[in-house]
């Protein structure tokens, strides 16, 4: 299957998955407190197709006339990208002046008390984490986590952002011993310590160095936000470098190397990041260089001889290739995993939010917009369930970050509405609430163009 056509199916089941289960969120909820849904659609756009009791399975666009009263019209719309309930009752742009002049129906959303109006309001988002657990949780109790098995301090980087570390103090083949008082035991560990426990809290590093105990401290406003895109303060020893891909009749399918083969030295000498690995291929330019590499728990050795240009013909990506286990869970300890994972997301997402606001971060480079999404959705795809669902969770947790927040025509901003609705003990004027929306439609849109226009320049 060509691998646009991959990236497409799975972009749409990521999308799909995350907006159906938040739109149920909102649907469930309002049957729950008596309110009638009319339309429960997947996509957006005109109908396709659909069911209700009234003329059960139908193709196209319904009957003028039709009455659904208590009933849904669960359908598929055009476009199969997201979603949406409508329940009656609710504001929007459609709706004349006088909709508010009239008693509601008991039905009806604006019937409903403050407490209802805002359980239904935030059932989406409810949902949203919900699933993110789920998801965590499962990926805990049937796959586990990898942990490497080591608290030793790798090469670090010297220059840009993420050269704390090493102006800090830290060394190469420190063993990290405590941070902030708490013991550490191998390197998942520590990265959560950095980037996500004691958020605000400057870092404090018990380190032993040639059996000596040393303190280093980094304050936390010197920490990058974003690992993912900034890269880490600091890795752990024992890296090397992962083939990824080999073209054909290049100088590394020649030499026999494979996808999965780990390069840990290239002429004897220790390799730990992808850098050091292309400046040393590309100054032996058509020279043999002897790679020792990991294939299946078995060392091996290959000569390769680096093309004109210094190239051997590979994609590669730094991999650990020290001890590892594969930590296992039962029922409990998942289910309290996956909310221990939801609460790390939420922690990154408000520490970048917080660093954007100060002026640590910019925007440009830390918002993957829906290209972005687009790339990574085929891409873990393709590597198999477990990096899917996690991307799945991941975005679950942002999808629920965003919709609380209180913009209006997000979720977040008609619960502001509702709120002030309860404590002014009466409706905000239709005009004010509409108006409100398309400011919050028109912020919507300008950031949803800055977004694909910043992954296209990107």
């Amino acid at each position: 299957m060509p691998e646009i056509l991959i990236t497409i199916i799975a972009f749409f089941i990521l999308i799909g998955v995350l907006v159906f289960i938040h739109e149920l969120g909102h649907f469930l909820a309002a049957r729950w407190t008596g309110m009638r849904a009319e339309v429960f659609a997947v996509g957006i756009g005109p109908r396709v197709m659909g069911w209700n009791r009234i003329n059960g399975f139908s193709f196209g666009k319904l009957p003028d006339d039709i009455e659904l009263g208590e009933d849904t019209d669960y359908r598929v719309a055009a476009l199969p990208i997201g979603g949406y309930v409508k329940i009656l009752g609710m504001i929007d742009e459609s709706m004349e002046t006088e909709f508010t002049t009239k008693e509601p129906e008991p039905w009806e959303f604006r019937s409903k008390n403050t407490l209802q109006k805002a359980f239904v309001l935030s059932a989406g988002v409810i949902m949203n984490i919900l699933l993110a657990i789920v998801l965590f949780a499962g990926l805990k109790f049937f796959h586990g986590d990898e942990i490497w098995n080591t608290t030793i301090i790798g090469p670090l980087p010297q220059k840009g952002a993420t050269a704390v570390a090493y102006d800090a103090g830290l060394r190469a083949g420190d063993q990290v011993i405590a941070i902030n008082g708490d013991s550490v035991h191998d390197y998942q560990e520590i990265r959560d310590q950095i980037y996500v426990s004691q958020a605000g809290e400057d870092l404090r590093f018990q380190i032993e160095r040639d059996g000596m105990p040393i303190s280093i401290s980094i304050p936390r406003s010197e920490i990058p936000a974003n690992p993912s895109k900034e890269g880490e303060i600091l890795l752990p020893d024992n890296l090397g470098i992962e083939i990824e891909s080999v073209l054909g009749a290049s100088a590394a399918y020649n030499a026999g190397l494979e996808i999965g083969d780990l390069v840990t030295s290239v002429d004897g000498q220790r390799i730990s990041s992808t850098d050091e690995f292309i400046t040393y291929v590309s100054g032996h330019k058509e020279e043999s260089i002897l790679l020792t590499i990991l294939r299946g728990g078995e060392r091996l050795t290959k000569t390769a001889t680096p093309n004109e240009d210094g190239k051997l013909g590979i994609h590669i990506k730094t991999e650990y290739v020290g001890p590892k286990t594969q930590r296992t869970y039962g029922f409990v300890a998942a289910i309290s995993g996956g909310f221990k994972d939801v609460g790390k997301q939420l922690s990154l997402i408000t520490g970048l939010i917080g660093d954007l606001f100060t002026g640590k971060q910019k925007l440009k480079e830390s918002i993957a917009g829906p290209v972005e999404i687009f790339n990574m959705a085929g891409k873990t795809f393709v590597l198999g369930p477990v990096l899917f669902l996690t991307l799945m969770a991941s975005l679950s947790v942002m999808l629920a970050f965003l919709n609380i927040l209180p913009i209006p025509a997000l979720d977040g901003g008609h619960l502001v509405f509702v709120f002030i609705e309860g404590i002014i003990r009466r409706e905000v004027p239709l005009k004010v609430r509409i108006a409100a929306q398309q400011v919050g439609f028109l912020i919507l849109l300008v950031f949803m163009v800055y977004l694909f226009y910043n992954d296209f320049t990107r």
